[in-house]
């Protein structure tokens, strides 16, 4: 015989298990078939391993830390008429032989010889020093730059206001 007061125990045993078991977080047991994975594409693969985009800027390159070696003798003549002449021997960023003329028209002309400069800077731009002259050459790209700065005392009046940069070409050594 049963007793009176038990009878409906197991139903309201069952009814607490079952809410007590509802709030419980799930927990998902591991299958014990295994399903292939398909390959991530490239339109389904995280942000995260995707190589970042290449960073385009508008600065110039930097100057390598390197010494400067560049050898060439060449002329030019560019659109506007300005004719120019240079030869040129650097190597490990010390200068051997400089030597440039710049004929700009009725503008005036430069001239430039190592024999009047001295080399006080090396790396990463050779620097040559004239009074207030200042010759600075340096790597850009496949390019070698050689600028003038303050170089009245090289130049006939007025004629240093329109002297620009000299470009060679590492590949060719030719020069604009």
């Amino acid at each position: 015989m049963t007793c009176p007061r038990l009878r409906g125990l197991p139903l309201a045993g069952a009814l607490a298990v079952a809410l007590i078991a509802g709030c419980a977080p799930f927990a998902p047991q591991p299958s014990t078939t295994t399903r292939p994975q398909p390959a991530p594409t490239p339109t389904t693969a995280p942000e995260a391993r995707r190589p970042a985009p290449p960073i385009k800027s508008s600065k110039p390159l930097p100057i390598p830390e390197r010494p400067l070696a560049v050898k060439t003798e060449c002329s030019y003549r560019d659109d506007v008429g300005t004719q120019g002449r240079l030869v040129l021997d650097v190597q490990a960023s010390r200068v051997q032989q400089f030597w440039s003329q710049v004929d700009m028209g009725s503008k005036g002309r430069c001239s430039f010889d190592l024999s009047t400069f001295r080399q006080t800077t090396f790396t990463p731009s050779p620097t040559l020093v004239a009074g207030a002259c200042t010759v600075r050459m340096w790597e850009q790209g496949d390019q070698v730059t050689v600028s003038y700065q303050n170089c009245a005392s090289q130049c006939t009046p007025g004629a240093h206001e329109y002297l620009w940069p000299t470009l060679v070409s590492r590949k060719t050594g030719t020069c604009r």
